[in-house]
């Protein structure tokens, strides 16, 4: 054996024994007896980046890369370290040079779908994720990146499959276990998501203790608490990681997170604002300021953060649709509307599309029959049917699908030709969402058709109602204080607990003589009206639908209700309803502007601070003294 090899062998035995310190002091000596020996270059390469001392790393694997006789470990590894100090396009390159001499090299083929991953090229990298499945079925890691693109393009139900396979191949995987949970939370499968973000519990749980100081099961326990509804505990595992590491980064991007979950809001801001200083290049990190900015209402500076995000992740989804919300909040409605599309087809931003290749674009509709369905909850199909009726002005027959307690209602627009119970696509020629109509119809503020009333009661349903008794003075005003919780979908979980109140909130309204206030409420929060005491008269129980609920409406003098379906069905039906709107309102209530172009007979009561429903309240009671 040369003195070389003896070298060699020295440090590759030093190196697999884990002795990182000898086995690069035995490399060093032999590069000093035989500088251009590539098995040294490309294995202290790989010891410097296993230790993490990228700037040696590069220095010796370029080294190496020069030599004819290179192979695509040197050049993926040297790829890997040009990467972690912020040089993709080179990272790039090299992973591309380690891809062109071995087309199936899967650590190459990963770490540069993992590179198009992480800017925004979903596209490139779906496909070599493929690729390295086509190569390795068996590849949990590979699965498991799969799902999160896929989950990232709003297909929750394509991305669930390939968590499923990653567990399959791995059962201990945790992260695979969280991003499922997070996915069938998305999808309304509350029950399957909580079984496995308990399983994924445990293995953290395990993991801490057998090493407390595991900042990276910390985090995730930190992910499981909030995806579990206890974002207090989340914010502890949080805070626990970057006590042991200030520096990690996720773990202050999902602290900021469950700090908003909180409603603390500064303090999300300077946490995002810290994992910015960490990661400059952070899209994440962007995007979750741009949405605090949201909750604070400086929309205006929520569009520069989206924007930023933006430019380091071009096809980020969560980038487009949050800042589209903000432009809608500004009334800056062209492009806000175009935006807005971004989020067609993803469950928990609008709705999955029934045959897109019949997208409606706007043209003539002579001949043809429009199917329009209802992407959300009934608020919205209240809000956008309006749009219906200028369909049928475009000379189609329309249908509307919508879910089964708004039928009675739409069944008496005239502009609305059908109300099917099903898409069975026999039955249409085209289709649209009802949120993509003021796209379609290129709506400003200006132009928003509010041809008030446009949703009606029959003449049946109304001679009912009638015949309740309701006294014949004083001022008679329906009640809404809290929407649907959801508890199962986390995202519009947090939402309904910043836009709901308790009704012994309401509690000063009662104050007032000579007004009988009528509940409107439904769900779980009703039950609030036994156990106030308040005088609260209650026709509920008969309530069968939207129309029951109408035809009650157009019996009051005044509706006034939180931001829920009632402010809608009110607003269409041309009844005056005052909105108790959250400070960090939705966006059609433009900023909580007084008036709303939507609705002429709204009027907008907003938080002048987050959660502060109090001085709200002291201002609809001075406002309904004024009416007596």
């Amino acid at each position: 054996m040369s003195h070389t090899a003896r070298l060699l062998d020295a440090a590759i035995t030093h190196h697999q024994s884990g002795r990182m310190a000898e086995a690069e002091k035995a490399y060093r000596k032999l590069l000093r007896v035989a500088p251009a020996d590539l098995n040294g270059l490309r294995l202290l390469g790989g010891l410097y980046v296993q230790t993490g001392r990228m700037e040696f790393a590069i220095e010796v694997l370029e080294k190496a890369a020069r030599q004819t006789e290179v192979d695509p470990e040197t050049l993926t590894n040297l790829g890997l370290a040009l990467r972690y100090l912020g040089q993709t396009d080179k990272a790039r390159a090299r992973y591309e040079q380690a891809r062109a001499l071995q087309p199936d090299y899967v650590p190459a083929l990963t770490h540069l779908a993992s590179l198009f991953q992480d800017t925004g090229n979903l596209s490139e990298a779906t496909e070599l994720y493929g690729r390295i499945l086509q190569l390795s079925p068996e590849n949990p890691v590979a699965h498991f990146q799969c799902g999160n693109i896929l989950y990232v393009a709003g297909k929750a139900r394509e991305a669930m499959t390939h968590y499923e396979n990653a567990l399959r191949l791995k059962p201990d995987y945790c992260d695979a276990m969280v991003n499922l949970g997070v996915a069938l939370c998305q999808t309304g499968q509350g029950s399957d998501s909580r079984q496995w973000l308990g399983i994924a519990q445990t293995w953290f749980e395990k993991a801490l203790k057998e090493d407390p100081a595991n900042i990276v099961a910390l985090n995730n326990m930190g992910n499981v608490m909030r995806q579990t509804g206890k974002p207090e505990e989340a914010v502890a595992y949080y805070r626990e990681a970057l006590r042991l590491k200030p520096t990690y980064a996720q773990a202050l991007i999902n602290l900021a997170t469950s700090l908003r979950d909180l409603n603390l809001l500064e303090e999300a801001l300077e946490a995002s604002a810290e994992a910015l200083r960490l990661e400059p290049h952070s899209a994440d990190a962007r995007i979750n300021r741009g949405t605090f900015l949201q909750d604070l209402s400086r929309h205006e500076e929520a569009v520069v953060s989206f924007d930023e995000a933006l430019a380091l992740k071009p096809s980020s989804i969560d980038a487009q649709w949050n800042k589209s919300l903000s432009l809608l909040a500004l009334g800056d409605y062209a492009p806000g509307w175009r935006l807005h599309e971004v989020g067609l087809g993803i469950a928990h931003m609008r709705g999955e599309c029934p045959s897109p290749e019949r997208q409606w674009r706007g043209d003539s509709l002579t001949g043809k029959r429009l199917l329009l369905w209802s992407e959300q909850g009934f608020g919205d199909t209240l809000h956008f049917v309006r749009y219906a009726a200028l369909c049928t002005e475009r000379g189609g027959k329309v249908h509307v699908l919508c879910p089964p307690p708004l039928r009675g209602l739409l069944k008496n627009c005239p502009f609305i030709d059908a109300l099917p119970a099903q898409a069975l696509e026999s039955d249409y020629d085209l289709q649209a969402p009802l949120m993509s109509l003021p796209h379609i119809f290129d709506t400003r503020i200006e132009t928003i058709p509010a041809p008030i009333p446009y949703l009606f009661v029959s003449p049946e349903t109304r001679a009912r109602w009638a015949k309740k008794e309701m006294p014949e003075t004083g001022l008679k005003v329906g009640l809404v204080w809290a929407g649907n919780p959801r508890p199962h979908q986390l995202n519009a979980h947090m939402i309904d607990r910043r836009r709901s109140l308790s009704l012994e909130t309401l509690r000063p309204l009662f104050d007032l003589p000579s007004i009988h206030f009528y509940t409107l409420q439904m769900g779980a929060a009703s039950a609030q009206r036994t156990a106030s005491g308040l005088p609260l008269i209650d026709f509920m129980g008969e309530v069968q639908d939207f129309e029951d609920t109408a035809a009650l409406i157009e019996r009051l003098d005044l509706v006034i209700s939180v931001d829920t379906s009632v402010v809608h069905l009110a607003g269409g039906l041309g009844k005056p309803v005052w909105v108790l709107s959250r400070f960090d309102a939705c966006w059609r209530w433009l900023q909580n502007r007084p008036d709303n172009p939507w609705y002429p007979s709204a009027r907008v009561f907003g938080q002048k601070r987050p959660g502060a429903w109090e001085e709200v309240v002291v201002h609809v009671k001075e406002a309904l003294n004024a009416l007596r």
